[in-house]
């Protein structure tokens, strides 16, 4: 799932949860809050840590949202801050400490320009009371010691004809790992400080002079240090990719996006032994209607094998003149040993957030079926309108299809899970350190910066979920909170299982860093990632049909109006 932080709603303080398991257990108890860099914001923040402002938080907040260095030094920081307010007897024992304090977060005249600590500063950290740390922020902080060392070295180059530009970029690179060092979670746990310090040395020691002279070069270093992580939801964006990306496309972006979305709806993954696979078949595409699905070993297009081929190859023979017909050979996951050919229709693919249709059941009444292809504001509103007009026509029951659904805004499959449940009932944790909980969502008490508009639960009638193994992300927060609160059977396959969210972050040059930040548990709790994904209470494996909603032509319907009938008989 995808959320671009708004730039409007408070900026929380960088790295500070996983900052405090860098301190060893008896500092990390007296740590409340991150200082930030000069003495007046020490100051201020003492003097509301002494009174208990409730308002602390949100003080802390908007003085020291941009605070500027790691989240090692940031840990150290914190550590002083606590430190200098809570514990006079360190001050007494320790004359020297708003000197060494001093010379650590303030912005030294003369330094090299960089957005990390000088030599100076991080080894004043270090001398400080090398106790308060543990073995992997000592050895993190060492590492930018060395790394600033570096930096001091390169000033004269820098300054030299035809480097114009490389303190630029050399900023630009810097920004882009202190997102990483501050924001990343990694699900796997092989995450560390110290080896991400020595890549950034490592990544401009390989440059020539160890200086990016261009933009092609910073860009390209950044891609790298970027795929190093291991994280397949993680990459550097240059400019253009980064405004598609957010849906903030130039014109002349906008006349290609348009292209793109003329074809047959493959999304392709991984290039594999004998083709190519298939990542999703896009919602409402030829595609998905032809019964393609995640998994499926495209091997052949036209007659033509693609196991050479790269991926624009791949799409560029899908895309073709309007109303064209592409021939495109496959082997099913579900059956290796039998290729099939199906003919897929080249055509506009419009996405619109909704689906909607109302189905008969046998007795009568109707059933209000809701398809979400993808989560956005604008399908939260279309769907809030769906289940008005549905409780007006007195529908029995409601089916939400999240076949083929990749996922979305992660607030917006909160906001539609709060649609549907009772207040206070959990929708989801999220998870940014293995023992931190980042927050806790709850239906009828969401925050309203977020969430501005909350009408609450819109109604209590049946509810059956159709998913599959396309069924990602966003799609797996909705579909969890609402079966882990027993408000929803799950009908179909087991779902993808992509519990972490990610979150789109500006550089100053107008390109961008997506980067997996946090993970989701859904009530129980449930780890998604851990578990591969959420399993169906009733198996089916048919796939939506196009316009053809109707339980003669998908079974899962089928199933889900079954459901829904023995469920209003109760």
């Amino acid at each position: 799932m995808i959320t671009v932080r708004p730039q409007s709603a408070p900026v929380p303080v960088p790295g500070f949860e996983r900052n405090l398991s860098y301190l060893r257990a008896p500092f990390r108890q007296s740590v409340v809050v991150a200082a930030g860099s000069s003495r007046h914001v020490l100051s201020a923040a003492c003097s509301s840590l002494s009174s208990r402002k409730p308002s602390f938080t949100s003080f802390v907040t908007q003085q020291i949202s941009s605070f500027n260095v790691s989240a090692l030094v940031l840990a150290a920081v914190v550590t002083l801050t606590s430190l200098a307010c809570d514990a006079s007897s360190v001050l007494a024992t320790k004359p020297t400490f708003a000197t060494d304090y001093a010379t650590v977060v303030h912005k030294h005249e003369g330094k090299s320009k960089s957005n990390l600590p000088s030599a100076r500063e991080a080894e004043a950290l270090l001398d400080i009371n090398e106790d308060l740390f543990t073995t992997e922020a000592l050895e993190g902080m060492s590492r930018i010691v060395h790394y600033a060392k570096f930096v001091e070295s390169l000033r004269d180059t820098e300054e030299s004809p035809g480097c114009e530009h490389c303190t630029d970029n050399r900023l630009l690179l810097e920004h882009a790992w202190q997102v990483v060092a501050n924001e990343f979670y990694d699900s796997a746990g092989r995450f560390s400080q110290a080896k991400w310090a020595d890549q950034l040395l490592a990544t401009f020691k390989a440059a020539k002079g160890g200086c990016l002279r261009n933009r092609h070069e910073t860009y390209k270093a950044a891609e790298d240090m970027m795929a190093s992580l291991g994280d397949q939801y993680s990459q550097f964006l240059p400019p253009s990719q980064y405004r598609r990306a957010i849906r903030h496309p130039q014109p002349a972006e906008r006349e290609y996006l348009a292209a793109q979305s003329t074809g047959t709806g493959v999304h392709l993954g991984k290039h594999v032994e004998g083709g190519w696979l298939v990542d999703a078949a896009m919602a409402e595409s030829p595609a998905e209607e032809a019964g393609i699905v995640r998994g499926d070993r495209i091997i052949e297009i036209n007659g033509y094998a693609v196991d050479s081929l790269n991926a624009h190859e791949m799409n560029e023979l899908q895309r073709g003149p309007l109303g064209s017909t592409v021939a495109v050979t496959v082997v099913p996951f579900k059956s290796p040993q039998e290729p099939q050919t199906v003919f897929l229709e080249r055509r506009p693919l419009p996405q619109p957030p909704l689906k909607q249709a109302l189905i008969g059941l046998p007795d009568g009444p109707t059933v209000s079926y809701l398809r979400l292809h993808y989560f956005s504001s604008e399908g939260t509103r279309a769907f809030i309108d769906a289940i008005n007009m549905a409780e007006y026509w007195g529908v029995e029951g409601y089916i939400i299809d999240l076949r083929n659904n990749p996922g979305g805004v992660f607030e917006e499959a909160i906001a539609i899970a709060n649609l549907m449940l009772q207040g206070g009932q959990e929708i989801a944790q999220t998870v940014r350190t293995a023992t931190f909980v980042d927050n806790t969502w709850k239906a009828g008490a969401l925050s309203r910066e977020v969430f501005p508009t909350q009408p609450g639960q819109l109604t209590k009638k049946p509810v059956i979920v159709l998913t599959n193994s396309s069924t990602a992300s966003a799609s797996e927060v909705l579909a969890g909170a609402l079966h882990g609160n027993n408000r929803a059977e799950i009908v179909g396959e087991k779902t993808f299982g992509k519990g972490v969210i990610q979150y789109y972050f500006p550089m100053a040059d107008g390109s961008g860093i997506k980067l997996t930040i946090a993970k989701y548990l859904t009530p129980g709790p449930f780890d998604i990632t851990q578990s591969g994904g959420l399993h169906p209470d009733h198996v089916c494996s048919d796939f939506p049909h196009g316009d053809r909603v109707t339980p003669e032509n998908d079974t899962c319907i089928q199933g889900a109006l079954t459901l829904i009938g023995q469920r209003s008989l109760v």
